[in-house]
Parts: C-alpha cells; sequence; structure tokens
C-alpha cells in the first residue's frame, strides 16, 4: 500500500473503502438486473450504495492529501471570483 500512500495520500484508505462500496452497489445492481426487468424500487438501493462508494473515494482523493494543489476549493475560488465581478459590475452602475 506503500504505493497508494506515495501517489494519493493520506487519504488512500479511504479511497480503497469508496471504491470497495462502489463496486458492492454494482454488483447489487447487477444481481437485480439478471432477470430482465428492473423496477424504480430494484434500482433504488444499488445506486444509493454506488452514490456513497463514490462519494467516500471522492472525498478521500480530495482532502486526504497534503497537497495544496489536490484540494477542492476551486468552487469557492469561483464563486469568490463571481461576487468581486458582480459587485465591480453593481458598483459601476451606482456611480
Amino acid at each position: 500500500m506503500n504505493w497508494l500512500e506515495e501517489n494519493i495520500g493520506e487519504g488512500y484508505q479511504q479511497v480503497i473503502v469508496g471504491f470497495t462500496v462502489f463496486i458492492i452497489g454494482a454488483v447489487l445492481g447487477w444481481m437485480e438486473a439478471a432477470n430482465g426487468e428492473m423496477t424504480a424500487a430494484e434500482v433504488y438501493m444499488p445506486a444509493v450504495i454506488m452514490l456513497s462508494g463514490a462519494m467516500v473515494t471522492m472525498l478521500g482523493i480530495s482532502f486526504g492529501t497534503d497537497n495544496e494543489e489536490d484540494r477542492t476549493d476551486d468552487l469557492m475560488n469561483a464563486i469568490n471570483d463571481l461576487t468581486a465581478r458582480m459587485n465591480a459590475m453593481l458598483g459601476s452602475e451606482d456611480e
């Protein structure tokens, strides 16, 4: 696991757990689909399990590293940039 820790960071265990949960959800969905028809009720639990695994994996990748470039603050930076632009536009209209 040393290779994973070097490449992913300290969150490598969370990535492994999330990927495993995702695979379990996919296998459950595949087992439900084996009968040929799936209803919405049969899709719900495998989808929730798969999405939970994907979120755990993404959080492990995003917040488990020590590199500043790997942090997921891009959304906040974009919101702050748009807010500054809107304030500049509104400020120029008031004058």
